[in-house]
């Protein structure tokens, strides 16, 4: 489409009104639909970590588009004179780019940060529970730190998705600690701080999530440090193994 009514000749101003409001609408409906991945892209860069994937760059790519081509258009309209049919041109490309960005439902929520420490919460209540029953089972908790990252993988850690500032995965790990008051050093989301006591019947494992873009120990809704314990228990009856839980032999 264009606004000329002959070539070199400027159109008349109706019809330049006209051609500037209709794509500067398509421009407003790009720059509307990018506001969020800028917003991410932003708060990643500026956070040492963050929720959520990468902001989608084709529609970033459809909001630098857009804008050249309203530039572009504002100017020639400004002055008096038609805008060139690229000024157009680009501000579809930008339109497309973003349409062909993917849809964006649900992408807010899976970038909020109780998402990802609901999503490590669950994964270490997996192994929390596998835990349990091997330590119901055998009479004491896996001493062996590759016991407990098989466990931690079986139990879906890479559902917990959080990423550095130059969006790098950074998967849920295993930090084993001496004691139970001990913090990893440094701390990284996606830890669980397993402690095991030294005759294995007990054990304990304390979460890192995020909080404004820093890893935290995850809190209780009382404010209190969030355990997940485990103690031997000789009264109660051996436990049915969890679904697709791997089986760990004791310790010697």
């Amino acid at each position: 489409m264009t606004a000329r009514s002959e070539v070199g000749q400027p159109s008349p101003l109706g019809l330049r009104l006209v051609h500037a409001a209709l794509f500067l609408a398509f421009a407003a409906g790009v720059g509307a639909a990018s506001a969020p991945e800028w917003t991410h892209l932003v708060g990643a860069l500026a956070q040492p970590f963050h929720a959520g994937a990468a902001s989608r760059w084709l529609v970033l790519a459809g909001s630098v588009l857009a804008a050249a081509g309203v530039v572009r258009l504002g100017w020639d309209l400004a002055r008096g004179r038609s805008a060139p049919l690229w000024a157009s041109g680009v501000i579809l490309l930008g339109v497309m780019a973003t349409l062909a960005g993917g849809n964006p439902l649900g992408l807010e929520q899976s970038r909020a940060e109780v998402t990802a420490n609901l999503e490590l919460l669950r994964v270490a209540r997996r192994v929390h529970l596998q835990m349990v029953h091997e330590l119901q089972s055998h009479g004491e908790t896996p001493r062996s730190q590759e016991a407990w990252r098989a466990a931690l993988q079986q139990a879906g850690a890479d559902d917990v998705r959080v990423y550095t500032r130059t969006f790098q995965p950074v998967r849920p790990q295993v930090a084993w600690m001496p004691s139970e008051s001990a913090v990893p050093e440094p701390l990284v989301p996606g830890q669980l701080a397993v402690h095991v006591t030294p005759d294995g019947v007990g054990f304990t494992v304390r979460l890192v999530g995020l909080e404004k873009g820093r890893p935290v120990l995850l809190e209780d809704d009382q404010g209190a440090t969030l355990i997940l314990r485990g103690l031997y228990n000789p009264d109660l009856p051996p436990p049915s193994a969890p679904q697709l839980a791997p089986s760990f032999p004791p310790t010697p």
